[in-house]
């Protein structure tokens, strides 16, 4: 499918999960993916930035020689967590690179595992590790982790998916994350950076996470910064659903809540 058809099979899924294969030009999947909106067309922007791996060297080359990337929906579903486990299984189905197995440049099994290392546990390598472990003090069992490392993370402007998102305790702990680690009292006004250190490790919140927090209304962008530092505001009830989503005492011994009286 070219990319105007994947736009107009989207526009009737508003909402919902889905699976896909990014494909190239001879129509072999390199990549499969679980998105919804946009998702699917994020990696194009990512390959603009200076990240380096396997999926991006591919969509590089196939734009360097005047060619388009090819796309396929598998299915749409209502529940994510369907959507996860059929992501698993075309992983499985075709084979991974990395492995001897098959074409896709994906470098985990999709869903929540991976092979090998498990990259959303405490126990990552490096950079990735600290953001885990910082991260899963504040929310301890999210789908993913939305806190990434600078070093291997490309982040893009941050756009509104197109569909309205309710907050989630993963949006919340994001916030909350930064607010933390930048010290930013939490009341009406309070500018969160979607840039943080810990550790001495420069880490942002990722994309996907960064849009939902604009759509589901918990937050707002302040206007003219560049991206990937980005600083997002909080209003009277964005401060509340955060509060609202996370734990309280956590909150209150970081120092970025005041206690009521």
């Amino acid at each position: 499918m070219t990319r105007n058809e994947i736009e107009v099979y989207l526009s009737s899924a508003t909402g919902q999960f889905y699976v896909y294969h990014l494909l190239r030009p001879n129509g072999t999947s390199f990549y499969v993916g679980k998105g919804q909106s946009r998702r699917i067309f994020f990696h194009e922007s990512e390959a603009q930035g200076t990240g380096r791996s396997y999926k991006l060297n591919i969509i590089r080359q196939i734009i360097s020689t005047g060619r388009e990337l090819g796309y396929e929906i598998v299915s749409i579903y209502k529940s994510e967590e369907e959507a996860l486990q059929r992501e698993v299984e075309e992983i499985r189905r075709i084979g991974r690179h990395d492995l001897k197995k098959g074409p896709l440049s994906n470098l985990t099994d999709g869903g929540e595992g991976t092979s090998g290392v498990d990259l959303s546990g405490p126990d990552a390598y490096g950079d990735r590790g600290i953001a885990n472990r910082f991260f899963l003090k504040l929310n301890p069992k999210p789908r993913s982790i939305p806190v990434r490392p600078a070093s291997d993370f490309t982040p893009i402007a941050l756009v509104p998916h197109r569909h309205r998102l309710e907050p989630t305790k993963r949006m919340a702990a994001a916030l909350a994350a930064s607010a933390i680690a930048n010290r930013v009292l939490l009341e009406p006004g309070c500018v969160i950076p979607r840039k943080m250190s810990v550790e001495d490790t420069a880490m942002l919140i990722e994309n996907g996470a960064g849009a939902s927090l604009l759509e589901s209304g918990m937050a707002t962008l302040l206007p003219g910064q560049p991206t990937g530092d980005e600083k997002f505001v909080l209003n009277e009830q964005g401060v509340k659903q955060l509060i609202a989503l996370s734990n309280v005492d956590l909150l209150l011994d970081a120092g970025i809540l005041m206690p009521t009286e």
